[in-house]
């Protein structure tokens, strides 16, 4: 022990730095587990708060798939949920026009109750099948609008 503080005495500057280089460690070493390994489970964190008011039962998504099936214009159409997203893909027929596409996309929200619409963000996938390849025009409305806004197509 004698050897240990004659050191000291001898180095004292050596060991202040010694000193904080191991308390900075010890901090860096903290705040590595804190955020990197004790960080939540959950993808969305906090983002999903309130969706357990805010649920929107399978029927409507099927009601939203028969009703766009059934305009005769539409190959296929798909309405999944993802977080607080609503991604609505649908295949539409080849003489379809893309005015005509968007509007039947803007029909689907008649289906969802105000307060779903005010919650949730909706993301449309128009897609095109033909011989020249697929064409496909994304379109969002986000929960604090009431407009879908489209990509060029």
């Amino acid at each position: 022990m004698k050897k240990i503080l004659n050191w000291i005495k001898r180095n004292k500057g050596l060991f202040i730095v010694l000193i904080l280089t191991i308390i900075l460690l010890i901090f860096i070493t903290v705040i590595f587990i804190g955020l990197l390994v004790g960080g939540s489970s959950d993808p969305y964190g906090n983002r999903l708060d309130g969706i357990e008011d805010v649920k929107i039962a399978q029927e409507i998504y099927d009601g939203v798939e028969e009703e766009l099936m059934s305009s005769g214009q539409c190959a296929s159409a798909k309405v999944r949920l993802q977080g607080k997203n609503i991604y609505t893909t649908i295949v539409l027929n080849s003489d379809v026009s893309v005015d005509r596409a968007k509007e039947l996309a803007g029909l689907t929200l008649d289906n969802y109750k105000e307060e779903e619409l005010a919650f949730y963000d909706m993301s449309f996938f128009l897609k095109w099948e033909n011989e020249e390849g697929d064409k496909v025009i994304a379109g969002n409305k986000h929960h604090t609008s009431d407009d879908i806004y489209w990509t060029k197509g």
